[in-house]
Order: structure tokens, then sequence, then C-alpha cells
């Protein structure tokens, strides 16, 4: 008897999953509530540069079958929909996160889910295990591997969005055991290098999570009319784990499915790189706490663990995070982020607007900054993302604070009214206020609802 390949392993276990019962409220109101925080994350971006170009391209492959754009509810055909949505929900860097060996955005799938499953006429039920099985697949992708192919071999995380949306995909289209495993094999072939992420830091960084989106789009159409891909895609002799991931766990990527990871999946309170959050919250606490002025501040020294000081200060090699040309570089740099928070007493989508990485008062604070690798800390990271902020002030005070992990971890989660009021505050410039609380509403409750209907909510339709 033949061996199963990873593919076929991984296939079966996706098919066995789409008939399992959602019978957990629970579970199901937690992909709910990722749902609204997404959709919050995607409407607050309608109008960056980013999003804008996407739905330029959008516009210009639309077509059979067709999907909803979110904001402006034009239409597009699955893949320009899924691409401008996946754009959209990570744009401006707020949408939700997973650490482990590799980082991930697990809702970069979401606009995969959304578009196939309205182009497919699918129930809510379903979108539901559809979402649940792409963050599962993607987080699996964070844990599997022996090492860390996003850190030490430079391949982009982005880089298995393409297996998990194909997978999510592939349920919603319903694919027998065998097209599954050829379309997670299709899309095995179209990893993303981790370029985009160094140094200074393009567009490229919210479009990679939809660009992979589609890819696996296409490989679920694709197997679906019949197209095979490569059956050794992961393990073969010029498979991904030769090229990119190294030494796999494979056990665990093809598992069944039932301990659903999403409830741990963390949501971001700050428009920046997650391992950033815990140094941000330390800040803006000593700042309101002992009422500090930046001018009275002498220094300011992180102790931190050695992946955030390596990308978030170091740039992974490329250009030094102090220096600061972007939105997207100033929300991957923790020396402006601790700056502008002491600065300001706060941190948000202002302090990017309006490029406070060029007011003085912050980059002179940025130049009193030193950060200290503590090893004791790379014992705990991940699951935690401690950091520890000391704050030394010209009358000789000596402020020291330390976090495990920020608000937003799973461990500290938001409420559903956090959650709601970030939506709000995102989607102002597209909804009024009143269809604010209908797409609110029917986020939270999307379980009885409709793809349609939730999709009409979040482009003004209602």
């Amino acid at each position: 008897m033949k061996q199963q390949t990873i593919s076929e392993r991984l296939a079966a276990e996706i098919v066995r999953a789409t008939s399992q019962p959602l019978d957990d409220p629970k579970l199901v109101h937690d992909v709910e509530r990722v749902l609204l925080d997404s959709l919050g994350c995607a409407l607050g971006a309608a109008h960056s540069p980013s999003v804008k170009a996407a739905r330029g391209w959008a516009r210009r492959v639309a077509g059979q079958p067709s999907a909803t754009i979110l904001g402006t509810g034009e239409k597009s055909s699955v893949l320009g929909a899924a691409m401008v949505n996946s754009t959209m929900v990570r744009d401006l860097d707020l949408n939700d996160t997973y650490f482990s060996r590799n980082p991930a955005h697990n809702s970069d799938n979401l606009g995969a889910c959304l578009a196939v499953g309205e182009a497919e006429g699918a129930s809510a039920a379903d979108v539901i295990r559809s979402i649940l099985i792409a963050f599962d697949v993607q987080m699996r992708a964070c844990e599997f591997t022996g090492k860390s192919f996003f850190k030490e071999t430079g391949w982009d995380q982005t880089t298995l969005v393409t297996l998990a949306s194909a997978a999510a995909a592939g349920m919603l289209l319903r694919l027998d055991q065998s097209r599954m495993a050829h379309a997670l094999a299709i899309a095995g072939c179209y990893p993303g290098i981790g370029e985009m992420r160094v140094g200074q830091i393009s567009m490229m960084k919210a479009a990679s999570a939809g660009l992979a989106a589609t890819r696996g789009i296409e490989a679920a159409y694709l197997a679906g009319e019949g197209m095979t891909g490569p059956r050794e895609v992961f393990e073969g002799r010029r498979g991904m784990a030769k090229l990119i991931l190294g030494q796999c766990d494979w056990d665990l990527l093809t598992a069944p499915f039932g301990d659903w990871r999403l409830p741990r999946t963390c949501l971001k309170r700050y428009p920046a790189a997650y391992i950033i959050h815990s140094s941000i919250d330390l800040a803006l606490d000593l700042k309101r706490e002992h009422r500090l002025v930046a001018g009275d501040i002498d220094s300011v020294t992180v102790d931190a663990f050695g992946w955030l000081i390596e990308d978030m200060v170091n740039g992974m090699g490329g250009t030094s995070r102090y220096e600061v040309d972007s939105r997207e570089t100033a929300d991957h740099s923790l020396p402006f982020c601790i700056a502008v928070s002491l600065v300001d007493g706060e941190y948000g989508l202002r302090q990017l607007n309006e490029k406070r990485w060029e007011a003085r008062e912050v980059q002179e604070l940025m130049r009193k900054m030193r950060f200290i690798h503590d090893r004791k800390m790379d014992e705990r990271f991940p699951p935690d993302r401690p950091s520890r902020l000391t704050i030394v002030t010209r009358d000789g005070r000596r402020l020291v604070k330390e976090v495990p992990y920020p608000k937003g971890d799973y461990r500290a989660p938001f409420s559903d009214q956090e959650i709601a009021d970030k939506f709000r505050a995102l989607s102002a410039e597209v909804l009024t206020s009143r269809q604010q609380e209908i797409a609110i509403e029917r986020a939270l409750n999307f379980s009885r609802g409709s793809v349609r209907g939730l999709l009409d909510a979040c482009s003004g339709q209602q």
C-alpha cells in the first residue's frame, strides 16, 4: 500500500473536520469576535494607499465568480475581492497575531474565507468552519518547524498563508480528499521572501497577505477543476522542508482538528508589531502614573528578548529601526513607538498619520534610549512577550516596570464591548453610526446571519 504524503494526510483531516458539528457556543462566538475585530481593521484602512492600489487592480480583474469589496460594496472577481479585503485587514497592523517559532496574522486568511463563501453561496456555519480551519492550519504553521523559517532562513511569515487559505477555500468548495490534497500541494509552491520586512518597509507588508490568500484560492479552484500538484511538495527532495522549513513535526501539522487554536489568537490595541505592545503599555503606564513630561526624561532603557531587539531595533540586518521614513517602518520601530508614547501620552493611528517620527522631541527622546538583550526573557518568549522599561528622570528618579504580555493576549482578552469600541473608532469614516451598530450586531451574531448580510453591513449598504 502506497504511503500517504503529507498533503494527503492533512487533506484527510481537513475533509473530516468539515462534518464536525459546531456545538460549542463559546468557540463560535470567538470566531465572531475575531470577525468583528478584523472587519474594523479593514474599514479603518479603506483610504490607505496600499488599499487604493489593490482596489484599482481589483477593478481590472472583475469577473465571475464575484464577491464584495469591503467599505465600498464594489464587486470584483473572487480573487480581486479576497486580495483587497485581506490587504485591508492587514494594512494598519492592527489585526490579530500569533507567535510560536514563527509569527502569523491568522486573519490574513479572512479575505479568502469571506470571498469564497460569498461566491459559492456558503452558509454562515460553513464560513465559520472555514475560518476555524484556516486559523488552525496557519497557527500550526507557526509551530511545526524545528527552527524559525522566518527568522533563521529568511522566508516571510505569509509563506504558509497560501496553505491555510487553500484549506479554507477547498472546504467551502467541498473538495474531496484527493482534490483537497492537490489544492494543498499547489498552494505549497508559492513561498514569499522575507526581504519585504527588512529595514525600511514597503506597502508589500500589507499586500503580501492578500496576494498569498489569492494563491490559496486559485489552488483550491484549480484542484476542483482537476489540476494536480506535486505529491511530495512538503517532504520531497526539492520540497518545502528541504528548501525552506527544515526539520518538521509532520504529526503536528496533520493532527486531527478539534482542539481549535483560534481562541488562542491575540488581538491588538495598537497599530504596531505585536511584540512591541508590551513596551508601549509600559511607556504609557509610566507616563500616566508619574505624570512624566518628555523633557524631564534623562534616559530610557528597555530590557527585552532577543527577537524583539534584532527585529524591531536592528531591522533584521537591514536599516536600523531608528531610521524611519514611512508608516510601515514606524509601526515596526521599537524606539519610535516608545518615544512617541512618552511624548504624546498615546500611541495610535494619529501618531502614524501625522508622521510623528519627524517631530524634534520624538527624535531627541529616541536618542536617549538603549536596548539590552535579557537572555532570561528569551526563555519566556514565546508564549510570553516580556519587556522591562526603566526611565531615569533629570531629578534622579528611577522608574521601573515590567509586564509579561500586553492587553489583548488571549490570557488578558478584550471584552466584546472593547472590540466593538475599536470597530467604531476605526470605521467612523466609512460607516454612519447606525450602520456601525448594524455591522457590530451582525458580526457578533454571524452564526445566525449570512455572509451577504455581513458584507453589506460593512460596505455601507444598510
